[in-house]
């Protein structure tokens, strides 16, 4: 709910508007007041943050609970379960958004457990592939697969990720986490431009998965 927070606040700070996020036990609530004419702008953003917090947050808290993985150290299980949410993130976003119209108000769970059925049942049967035993061996192989087949390009410059038009990336933090790496695994893209320095981690990463992909200006 914080993201959704930020990303409407942030995006529609120049309208005439107010924007507030309540919190009681474990409800949280945001109400977002504008002129009517300015609301089915703001509806559209909403549905589509919302979107995202379905298709990354809701996905990515799935798969943790769902696999153990023991083989692998929690580093490296947060990789796979990025890289889980990443490889049908562009359908499940899709799928998500044709099924958040028509409504006033909107239900974050009630939304997933009762119109998205058919989403959580796609889960189900990619976890169900997922062997307890998964190794790092079998994890690197997937890595490689997935960032074959990227589109588009993303800039990476002071640990910020970057899409094609220069707008700031953050939907990793509905991992738990921000990252720039999650970023990347995110974002889909071919290849990666890096400006400036990068940390140690990120570029061992790109060199591994990226290779040639990945250009260090």
């Amino acid at each position: 709910m914080s993201y959704l927070y930020g990303k409407v606040r942030e995006r529609f700070s120049f309208l005439p508007s107010s924007c507030d996020l309540q919190k009681e036990g474990d409800h949280a609530e945001i109400a977002f007041r504008t002129e009517r004419a300015y609301c089915p702008y703001v509806r559209k953003f909403a549905e589509e943050n919302i979107a995202d917090v379905i298709a990354v947050g809701y996905k990515y808290a799935y798969f943790d609970k769902k696999l153990l993985l023991p083989l692998l150290s929690p580093a490296r299980k947060r990789l796979l379960l990025t890289a889980l949410v990443a490889a049908d993130y562009r359908d499940d976003r899709a799928y998500a958004l044709r099924r958040l119209g028509g409504f006033e108000s909107y239900s974050l769970d009630g939304v997933f457990h009762f119109r998205l059925r058919e989403l959580k049942r796609r889960w189900e049967n990619v976890a169900e592939y997922v062997p307890t035993d998964m190794g790092d061996a079998s994890l690197d192989g997937f890595l490689e697969f997935l960032t074959e087949d990227g589109e588009g390009k993303l800039f990476l410059k002071d640990g910020k990720v970057y899409d094609e038009e220069y707008r700031p990336l953050s939907k990793s933090k509905l991992t738990g986490k921000e990252s720039a790496i999650g970023e990347i695994l995110l974002g889909g893209a071919e290849r990666v431009y890096c400006f400036g320095e990068t940390d140690r981690e990120t570029a061992a990463f790109l060199r591994k998965y990226y290779g040639s992909k990945a250009i260090f200006c």
